[in-house]
């Protein structure tokens, strides 16, 4: 038998070996892109997870939904109760505590808490929850139609949120290393302004 009839038979072993080594080749390729994938979105989807349990505090919506309620009736809310029948057509109910003064939000994982001192004064606690809720803020503001004025503090112990059942006096807020931030013009509110003002209204 001649050299070139023994040719035939002799490639097909190579060209057989070669198409096993190209499919192995590109199945271990899609192996290595789908694990690839599967670890991007694995962070992605535990990125989303954490981000979405820190807090972020809504207190600006809701100083403007107050004061939208001032006018509409001449005074603010005495809970969130009367505001959420009044503007929110009671969508938030089931998140409102029993008392009306209190408001959770699991969407940006804050506990909200209103005193409404008098028809044109108000001032609201608001205190990170949830698993993160140390890496955030305990802000406490003092609402009028005109003004705000803001406190911002470390994260409340256990054994300090129930001083968001009442408006702190100036001791208090010191105890809880609450700041008095500054106003828009970069200045610090006068101390006999504001919600001093409050205490001295309430004896404080």
């Amino acid at each position: 038998m001649s050299n070139r009839s023994m040719q035939p038979t002799t490639r097909q072993p190579q060209q057989a070996a070669r198409g096993k080594l190209r499919l192995t080749y590109l199945i271990f390729i899609g192996v290595f892109l789908s694990l690839i994938v599967s670890v991007c979105y694995g962070a992605y989807t535990t990125h989303q997870r954490l981000e979405s349990q820190l807090p972020r505090p809504n207190l600006e919506t809701i100083v403007r939904d107050l004061r939208q309620y001032h006018q509409q009736t001449g005074r603010f809310p005495r809970d969130f109760s009367e505001l959420d029948e009044r503007l929110w057509q009671h969508a938030r109910r089931e998140r409102i505590a029993n008392d009306g003064r209190s408001l959770s939000s699991l969407s940006n994982n804050y506990h909200y808490t209103l005193h409404t001192v008098a028809p044109e004064r108000a001032c609201v606690w608001a205190v990170p929850t949830g698993a993160r809720a140390s890496e955030a803020a305990t802000h406490f503001w003092a609402i009028t139609p005109e003004r705000v004025e803001r406190w911002t503090g470390p994260a409340l112990k256990l054994d300090q949120v129930s001083l968001v059942r009442e408006i702190p006096t100036q001791s208090q807020l010191a105890l809880l290393a609450m700041t008095k931030q500054t106003t828009a013009s970069g200045s610090r509110a006068s101390s006999n302004d504001g919600v001093f003002s409050i205490f001295s209204l309430l004896g404080f």
